[in-house]
């Protein structure tokens, strides 16, 4: 399966600051988050569905995705959840699932969804063990996303720049997106204030296999689609590729030399991958 749209970057606004709304929506992310759960304290997830319904009726369609999380399988508030969503049917583009731990989870919100799709957020342990199951969910699955927050604390260890505390577990998630063949997203960074660092934690988890990172304000957007984004150089590269395997082919060879490099299937699948990216991308290459 092919993502059906692109996921870059992944920003979160609470539902109950309906006044970040726009903001939220002009900074250029791939997709705006909704969000139900962490972000709305317990008192006011009515309020947060009732600002989240108004917007999607009356907001004007734009570039950003729009993908509303509501509250994990486990807690008080599926249920109000579940039901609230099919009011809302053909407004939104998919479902966050936080806190997925099993393939039923995510098979029973996408029965309540006419496009049954839905995102589902691995962060505790027994999400990350069965990454690979729950992509095989009777569902719509065209992303995972890695939550690290919530992880480090089940595991009682502190998150670190250098990322190695998270390195098997991200992997593990980049693994059961590509047997679905969905985007796998990274995690939040939550120091708003060290720009570079989530520059080195983007390019970390682009090398890892990530396709994408989610931001918790408009500000890491522009950082995280630069990272997320072909260079020019890239594109260069892969025009380049792309052009000498049609011209190989004509000859009717599939292994060809270009440049003292054997060149085979698998690098042109990922040079036509960047030049679909790049063709799909709303950016500038650098």
């Amino acid at each position: 399966m092919t993502a059906p749209f692109l996921l870059r970057s992944v920003l979160f606004v609470p539902g109950t600051s309906a006044h970040r709304f726009p903001k939220a929506f002009a900074a250029g992310a791939d997709a705006v988050v909704l969000d139900l759960e962490d972000g709305v304290e317990a008192s006011r997830k009515n309020d947060a569905r009732r600002a989240v319904a108004d917007w999607l009726a009356t907001a004007p369609a734009g570039p950003s995705t729009r993908l509303v999380r509501i509250n994990a399988s486990g807690s008080a508030w599926i249920a109000d959840d579940l039901a609230w969503l099919a009011t809302i049917e053909g407004r939104f583009d998919a479902v966050v699932l936080p806190k997925a731990e099993s393939p039923d989870e995510v098979a029973r919100v996408s029965r309540g969804i006419p496009s049954r799709r839905v995102i589902p957020l691995l962060e505790t342990a027994r999400g990350i063990v069965h990454a690979a199951a729950i992509a095989a969910a009777d569902a719509d699955i065209p992303a995972l996303l890695f939550g690290a927050e919530d992880l480090t604390a089940e595991l009682g260890i502190p998150r670190t720049l250098d990322g190695e505390e998270l390195l098997l577990a991200r992997s593990q998630v980049v693994l059961a997106a590509a047997t679905i063949g969905a985007d796998p997203i990274d995690a939040v960074f939550v120091d708003l204030a060290a720009p570079d660092h989530l520059r080195q934690d983007a390019r970390r988890a682009r090398a890892l296999g990530f396709r994408g990172k989610m931001a918790i304000h408009p500000d890491q957007v522009s950082v995280i689609n630069d990272v997320f984004s072909p260079s020019a150089g890239e594109i260069a590269a892969a025009r380049t590729l792309v052009d000498a395997d049609e011209a190989a082919r004509a000859k009717g060879d599939g292994v060809f030399r270009l440049d003292d490099r054997m060149v085979d299937a698998p690098v042109i699948r990922r040079a036509r991958r960047v030049l679909a990216l790049a063709a799909t991308a709303r950016y500038t290459p650098s």
